[in-house]
């Protein structure tokens, strides 16, 4: 597991307890991480929780900004949409709800 994944899995961690701030930082750190190193998969998947957290905490330009990005890389990519469903479709949601809102 990279540092990227593993940033990611201790952001998760951190939210499943109600520890925000600390799930915020290790999901920013987690998509630097994925960034420079070119992980594709963990940068989306750590950019939809981000911008789905951001959502959740009601800073919905910061949240749309963040799903964009995560679409857009998944789209340039033409990613393998078996492994990024779950994660697409969250996306895609939000964004929708925004829309509507």
């Amino acid at each position: 597991m990279n540092k990227a994944q593993n940033e990611l899995q201790k952001a998760l961690k951190y939210l499943d307890f109600g520890r925000l701030e600390q799930g915020e930082q290790c999901l920013t750190q987690a998509i630097e991480a994925a960034d420079s190193a070119g992980d594709s998969t963990t940068y989306i998947r750590a950019a939809v929780c981000y911008g789905d957290l951001l959502w959740q905490t009601e800073k919905y330009e910061e949240a749309e900004r963040w799903l964009q990005l995560a679409l857009g890389r998944y789209v340039s990519l033409q990613l393998d949409t078996d492994v990024l469903d779950l994660e697409v479709s969250r996306a895609q949601t939000l964004l929708a709800q925004m829309a509507k809102g």
